[in-house]
């Protein structure tokens, strides 16, 4: 007899606010379905039994000993978990370095594990990909071209669509605000957590007073939380959370890659992408990369759609002129257009609905 227990996991913000969408649909589908998450405060909420809070140790590149040893105590507590309560499915969300160990842990109980939001295994260590068909049953993709890359590995995959379609809401109009009386709107995302805030704050505060001497322009800052620990000239304006209905009045963005780059693409929002890491991190992700580019329009495209200013290029001056070139009209509106094509790509809405249909069904 089922006993509709179903584990779930995330460990960062982005990846926590899908997994939490994903437990509303299977209970949609399922109410009867009882289920027990690993995350942040998102999947605390839709959670029946919350074991542990794995989102808010500020997890990135390599873990400071601490963290590393508390979660190795928080898969302990999982491991136990799956031995006592033996739930019928287990549900990944990202975050390989430490759910590749839950999977595992899994596998050795026969519990069958759905990996939701696949690692990025083809732009780095795809060696990961031989570990992830030993342990996994079914990997749900969100890009395009995944679901072939995982198939031709021996992986049962499926394109579900990008949830962020789910989320993000389409710009209204392809007219630049500023060709009325508005003025331009600059965007300005320094990342949520709080080593890529460190790197990107300096130079993003630098790039706005360059760009403020040669545009008559507005500025907002957009950050996930409150505390920035950095003061702000008078002339940025500053919203926390994730509002996209103010985030569209965005005319063109300064962002780092990840999340907010492909969210500000899907609401066709022109930007400068730029990222810095330590030297070490740098350099070692120069060695194992396979990718010529960092931002997921550009891979796709394979070419430079969205400028990119990374490590030493990412230089005040640079991202300002960049900016600057991207507002002119003659190529604004093409370049909006460009990017709510690719929006297209990612899928239908629905994407959390077919996602629990096919992990509950399977």
């Amino acid at each position: 007899m089922p006993n509709n227990k179903i584990f779930i996991s995330a460990g960062d913000l982005s990846g926590e606010i899908h997994a939490a969408n994903l437990v509303r649909e299977i209970k949609k589908i399922n109410p009867s379905c009882y289920i027990s998450c690993a995350g942040g405060t998102n999947l605390k909420s839709v959670s029946d039994n919350f074991i542990e809070d794995i989102v808010n140790i500020n997890a990135f590149g390599f873990l400071p000993v601490k963290q590393i040893f508390f979660l190795k105590n928080v898969l302990k507590k999982l491991v136990k978990y799956f031995e006592t309560e033996k739930p019928e499915k287990v549900i990944l969300t990202d975050y390989y370095g430490f759910h590749i160990h839950v999977a595992k842990a899994a596998k050795k109980l026969n519990i069958p594990v759905y990996y939701y939001i696949s690692p990025q295994v083809w732009a780095s260590r795809s060696g990961r990909i031989k570990t992830l068909a030993k342990n996994i049953k079914k990997m749900l993709c969100i890009l395009p071209f995944e679901e072939k890359l995982y198939k031709d590995n021996g992986i049962d995959a499926v394109f579900v669509g990008n949830p962020l379609i789910d989320i993000v809401p389409e710009k209204q109009s392809f007219k630049q605000n500023f060709e009325s009386s508005k003025l331009p709107v600059i965007g300005l995302f320094p990342g949520s957590r709080k080593s890529v805030i460190k790197k990107h704050m300096p130079i993003i505060l630098e790039t706005a007073k360059i760009l403020r001497e040669k545009l008559n322009a507005e500025f907002m800052m957009f950050a996930v939380n409150k505390e920035l620990n950095y003061k702000l000239p008078e002339y940025i304006k500053f919203e926390t959370g994730n509002d996209f209905e103010k985030r569209r009045l965005a005319d063109i963005a300064i962002c780092p890659s990840g999340t907010v780059s492909l969210e500000n693409s899907l609401l066709g929002i022109p930007m400068a992408v730029m990222y810095k890491l330590s030297y070490f991190n740098y350099f070692l992700i120069k060695m194992i990369a396979k990718v010529k580019y960092i931002t997921i329009v550009n891979i796709m495209a394979d070419r430079v759609i969205i400028p990119e200013f990374i490590q030493f290029d990412a230089k005040p001056e640079k991202i300002a002129e960049s900016v600057i070139s991207q507002i002119n009209p003659e190529q604004y509106s093409a370049k909006v257009k460009e990017l709510l094509e690719f929006r297209k790509m990612f899928g239908r809405p629905g994407v959390s609905k077919r996602a629990a249909e096919i992990i509950l069904n399977d």
